[in-house]
């Protein structure tokens, strides 16, 4: 008994889990959140996992205070946040620097949350995956109009647009992107969409051309057709 109690002291000072990480994420716990990332990625669990294992079940968790009567703005940006400074201060520096590809213009994604949305975390972890692959991300923020979008596409000459969505009654305007398109003569431009609001309608019913369960999902469909 004693050996066990002592054993789980010691787990619990020197060893962390993805669930530390995730409870430390939504309780906005920056620092604490920091170090036991970079504790999980020394003792060999890989961005990746860090990624889909602990940032993205925090990020549902957010999504999920989001629409319920729990909500609480303080809260969910102090954990936006803390989810953020891991993304940058550790997945990001160490996805970019083991990373040997360079990002070139042939590759070059459009990617922004549409109009009447201003959520940004779940967009923000895809721009930093997409540019540990390579391409060349243009971000054009939150609240952002279908036209914006096609005139990015226009200006950049990209080859993808990635449009973000945790509200449902964005809809309309995620399907207004693909006319438009078609209008100014880029009708080869490729649209996904991602989003816990719009992770049950098919494509043909945001009239896009792949709809993303997940940020690696995003990747996987990008890079068969980059390769």
């Amino acid at each position: 008994m004693i050996i066990t109690t002592v054993f789980s002291i010691i787990i619990t000072m020197n060893g962390y889990s993805l669930e530390h990480l995730i409870t430390a994420v939504v309780a906005g716990q920056n620092d604490r959140a920091v170090s036991i990332a970079e504790v999980l990625l020394k003792n060999g669990t890989s961005p990746e996992s860090l990624i889909q294992d602990g940032l993205t079940v925090a990020l549902r968790s957010l999504d999920a205070k989001c629409t319920a009567e729990e909500f609480n703005l303080l809260e969910i940006m102090l954990a936006g946040r803390a989810m953020m400074t891991v993304m940058d201060n550790v997945i990001a520096t160490h996805l970019l620097s083991s990373s040997t590809i360079e990002p070139v213009p042939e590759k070059t994604i459009i990617i922004g949350t549409i109009k009447g949305d201003i959520h940004e975390l779940g967009k923000n972890v895809v721009k930093m995956m997409l540019k540990a692959q390579g391409l060349r991300v243009i971000d054009i923020g939150k609240d952002a109009s279908p036209e914006s979008f096609v005139k990015a596409a226009m200006l950049e000459s990209a080859r993808f647009i990635g449009v973000s969505s945790l509200i449902t009654l964005t809809m309309p305007f995620i399907r207004e992107i693909r006319p438009l398109l078609n209008d100014t003569g880029l009708d080869n431009v490729k649209i996904l969409a991602g989003g816990a609001a719009i992770q049950q309608a098919s494509p043909s019913d945001l009239n896009v051309d792949f709809v993303a369960q997940d940020v690696f999902d995003a990747v996987h469909y990008l890079n068969g057709l980059t390769s």
